[in-house]
């Protein structure tokens, strides 16, 4: 419990942006914030919220206080503020969720989570970020030089984390977006070639997969054969074996 109460001292009263945290007014963090940070370090994956209940009940001067979903460090004079940044650098990069993509596209990245939209000076930083909120987050590159041009002022907490109220559409660049399958005339989505291929593969696996030929075969198949054994001869036949037996 010591190495724990030392960790979070050093996160919540001295560097959370090394972290990718950013308190609020109070010095408070969010809970599960705090605990999916704990989450990308191995050694502290383990930790949950009863462990800063146990820390509290055991230290008679315990290094954080509690509030709701919230926590903060009891000391917080060493806590980096947040300061104008007039010459940030020349890219910037931020999250956002997958889903979100084509609205952010059109309408911009406004804050999610926070009253300002987190950046970071590094994609791997942005991208680790982003997976707190996404498991396919898209990194997007934000030309500081450009938003300048649009008023956008940043502001700058610790060393490693940015910030902005709000990033116009055309002030960053991202990836494409995933092409998406035109529909086909009738409305109905349109089936690729590809896929129906990879359809009739996956049925010859083990289970077969009924044709509309194959039903009207079947129904032959189950008709029951009029009559059994052999055909009658003619009457003509059966006239002469009579003859024959008189």
């Amino acid at each position: 419990m010591q190495q724990l109460s030392k960790l979070l001292s050093y996160i919540l009263e001295r560097q959370p942006d090394e972290f990718g945290l950013i308190p609020d007014a109070e010095g408070f963090v969010g809970i599960k914030e705090l605990l999916k940070a704990l989450g990308e370090t191995e050694e502290w994956r383990h930790i949950r919220r009863s462990h800063f209940n146990e820390l509290m009940l055991a230290d008679s001067e315990p290094p954080i206080e509690m509030r709701d979903n919230r926590i903060r460090g009891r000391s917080r004079e060493n806590l980096p503020a947040v300061r104008p940044c007039e010459e940030p650098p020349r890219f910037l990069y931020t999250f956002i969720r997958k889903k979100a993509y084509p609205a952010v596209l059109e309408k911009g990245v406004r804050p999610a989570g926070h009253d300002r939209v987190i950046c970071t000076p590094d994609r791997e930083t942005a991208e680790q970020l982003g997976k707190r909120k996404d498991n396919h987050p898209v990194v997007l590159t934000v030309h500081t030089d450009k938003a300048a041009a649009r008023g956008i002022a940043f502001e700058q907490m610790g060393d490693r984390l940015y910030l902005a109220e709000y990033l116009p559409a055309d002030t960053f660049t991202g990836p494409p977006l995933p092409k998406m399958p035109e529909p086909a005339k009738d409305g109905r989505d349109a089936k690729k070639p590809a896929d129906l291929e990879e359809y009739k593969k996956k049925a010859k696996g083990g289970t077969y997969s009924i044709q509309p030929e194959d039903l009207g075969t079947a129904r032959n198949e189950a008709k029951p054969k009029k009559g059994k054994g052999k055909k009658k001869d003619p009457a003509w036949k059966q006239q002469q074996r009579k003859n024959r037996r008189r």
